[in-house]
């Protein structure tokens, strides 16, 4: 009777829930604009002009972002080099998918280090090799020079800073010894044989 009739009410009460919740979820999510997960695909690297150089000479090492199918808008991160083998001539920004720094690209000699923290604007970078900072070392003896970057950081365009850097490879670059030239030898010829004349003795008649 009536205890029947109020068990069914109950019943279509929660079937009507059940069917409208997913449909209220996905109202508040485009509401408040949930955003799906990100991935952590972004990465940093190294890559340089040539991997064996000669002591004397320059190379020229660029830090490049890919990021990885996210959409990112800074990164930044501290290159750290040997003092005693590299030291940094200069530090070129030109190329740079950043626009804005909140720490200008600087370098230490002493301490081994070129430091940058950039950005740029929405909609961000989404590419695969973006330039972030090249900088031009002189290679000072014969060595292997390990670079790597530490205290890295890359950061999604989703209003949230949030922090998508998959991993940051370093390099190595070997410096040999300059060759050098050989000195030029003037050929020593041996002196020609002197040869005297014997005059003939005269005899008394």
């Amino acid at each position: 009777g009536r205890t029947s009739s109020a068990l069914l009410a109950t019943q279509e009460k929660n079937m009507t829930y059940r069917t409208l919740l997913p449909f209220l979820i996905g109202v508040l999510v485009m509401s408040f604009g949930v955003a799906a997960p990100h991935v952590e695909a972004a990465s940093l690297s190294l890559t340089s002009t040539a991997t064996t150089v000669t002591a004397g000479d320059v190379v020229r090492v660029r830090v490049a972002v890919n990021a990885g199918g996210e959409a990112i808008n800074t990164a930044e991160a501290v290159l750290q080099f040997p003092a005693d083998i590299l030291d940094v001539i200069s530090l070129d920004k030109s190329s740079s998918i950043f626009s804005i720094w909140v720490d200008e690209p600087s370098f230490s000699n002493s301490q081994g280090t070129v430091s940058f923290s950039g950005g740029l604007p929405s909609p961000g970078y989404t590419g695969s090799s973006g330039t972030v900072v090249t900088v031009t070392f002189h290679a000072r003896r014969a060595g292997v020079a390990s670079l790597s970057l530490s205290g890295a950081t890359v950061r999604a365009n989703d209003g949230l800073g949030t922090n998508v850097l998959r991993g940051a490879s370093g390099m190595t670059l070997q410096v040999v010894e300059a060759q050098k030239a050989p000195v030029p030898t003037t050929p020593v010829t041996a002196p020609e044989p002197v040869t005297t004349t014997k005059k003939p003795t005269s005899t008394a008649d």
